[in-house]
């Protein structure tokens, strides 16, 4: 999984996207901090990635804030896996 978290910052979004979904097999306590970064990305796909990726971790205080966020996204679709993340847990 380390390989992933450089791929995070590449330019182009289908590599970020897919970085965010793979750190989903990770240890939270590596991934999380990236993948809560990665809510602020400029593109959409990016973002709703990085969510559903943290939807496994909802519970963990810094997440939920972080999920907390992104309930104030543009996307309609990362409000709602925010939101869906945030019950679910």
């Amino acid at each position: 999984m380390p390989d992933a978290l450089p791929a995070l910052s590449d330019p182009a979004w289908q590599v970020r996207a897919g970085a965010a979904r793979c750190l989903a097999a990770a240890d939270p306590a590596l991934a999380t901090e990236p993948l809560i970064a990665a809510l602020s990305d400029p593109n959409l796909d990016v973002r709703k990635a990085a969510v559903l990726t943290l939807t496994t971790w909802s519970t963990d205080e810094a997440v939920a804030t972080a999920l907390e966020g992104a309930l104030q996204d543009p996307d309609a679709d990362v409000r709602a896996y925010a939101r869906h993340a945030l019950t679910s847990g």
